[in-house]
């Protein structure tokens, strides 16, 4: 079997390119693609990837997003807003947007559903989607189209069927990469997601490269038995990255709960910018593996959160998760084949 399973380290390495259109899944204070952001901070650091100014699409800028805005690395942002939740505002953002700290971004406003309906059109693999959504109001503003990115606003087109109706023409969204944290996939690539998918169903169908990040990889057979849960399929995505807690301080429901705690030390932190590079050097770039990242996290802070009350809804798949030595394998057969390509 050709493994789909790859190492954080090479996903980041082989996918990250600058200037590129980065999808994120998830929402602010759930199923952050908390591990991946991360790592590309470290590898930037570290001059294994020359990355300076992405553009980042996500359903309401949060953690992991955050992260990357304090460090530079985001030049432009098309989202629904910046918060993290219940949690407080996201002062990294605000202070980026009005005082152009570290740097200013260019920032692109979005309802909800022009959102998710340009994301749904990028999977459909047409160039634009009409809405209602859209029509009104200053979201119809462009900030970032200068000529330079591939990005346009809402264009107004009255009903050619002749009602009189306008609607906004919306531009497909078409990721050079997204990324989705699931709570498990299996080898091939297909993605389960338990609770809210938020906007994943259609970030799991648009990028020209898809990642999964799983907290555990199971046996195909738990797919194959529980096909309503698969929301997003195998043959669409290019690799899985196996990583336990990969969405901390967020939630992974049914599998953790969101670290509260965690994220008002965080929130804090961002007031300083001292504190805030305190921060930075202890969570981003002081660990140098799995095992260092959990213990960075604490073993009584982890199961705390895997005693989440939502643990139930893992409660019927986990009899299909891999082993922690299978996993190991399979990473080695990615290595191998990966080395054979060359």
């Amino acid at each position: 079997m050709t493994t789909k399973i790859i190492s954080l380290s090479d996903a980041v390495k082989r996918y990250v390119k600058d200037r590129m259109m980065i999808a994120g899944g998830g929402f602010p204070m759930a199923r952050q693609i908390t591990v991946f952001c991360k790592e590309i901070l470290r590898q930037k650091k570290a001059g294994t990837i020359q990355v300076n100014d992405l553009f980042w699409v996500e359903p309401g800028v949060g953690f992991g997003g955050s992260l990357l805005v304090a460090e530079g690395l985001i030049d432009s942002i098309i989202s629904t807003f910046a918060s993290h939740e219940r949690s407080g505002l996201s002062k990294i953002t605000r202070d980026s947007l009005e005082k152009g700290m570290p740097r200013k971004i260019k920032w692109e406003d979005e309802t909800n559903l022009t959102l998710n309906m340009k994301i749904m059109a990028g999977a459909l693999n047409v160039p634009f989607i009409p809405a209602n959504s859209g029509v009104w109001g200053d979201i119809r503003t462009t900030q970032l189209w200068d000529g330079k990115l591939p990005y346009r606003k809402n264009i107004l087109m009255e009903d050619p069927y002749g009602s009189g109706k306008k609607v906004a023409l919306l531009q497909a969204l078409c990721p050079d990469l997204t990324v989705v944290h699931v709570q498990m996939a299996d080898a091939h690539g297909n993605g389960i997601i338990l609770g809210s998918i938020y906007y994943d169903y259609w970030f799991g169908r648009c990028g020209r490269d898809i990642l999964l990040i799983a907290d555990h990889i199971v046996d195909t057979n738990i797919c194959r038995r529980f096909p309503n849960l698969v929301a997003i399929p195998g043959p669409m995505v290019s690799g899985v990255i196996p990583w336990y807690l990969g969405a901390w301080p967020t939630n992974s429901p049914g599998i953790y709960g969101q670290d509260l705690e965690h994220m008002g030390f965080f929130i804090k932190a961002c007031n300083d910018r001292n504190n805030l590079r305190e921060y930075l050097d202890r969570y981003v770039y002081s660990w140098e593996g799995y095992d260092d990242y959990v213990r960075l996290i604490g073993p009584d802070k982890v199961k705390i959160l895997e005693a989440d009350p939502a643990r139930v809804l893992a409660d019927p798949l986990r009899e299909g998760i891999l082993p922690d030595g299978k996993v190991r394998e399979l990473l080695a057969e990615a290595k191998t084949e990966k080395t054979e390509e060359r």
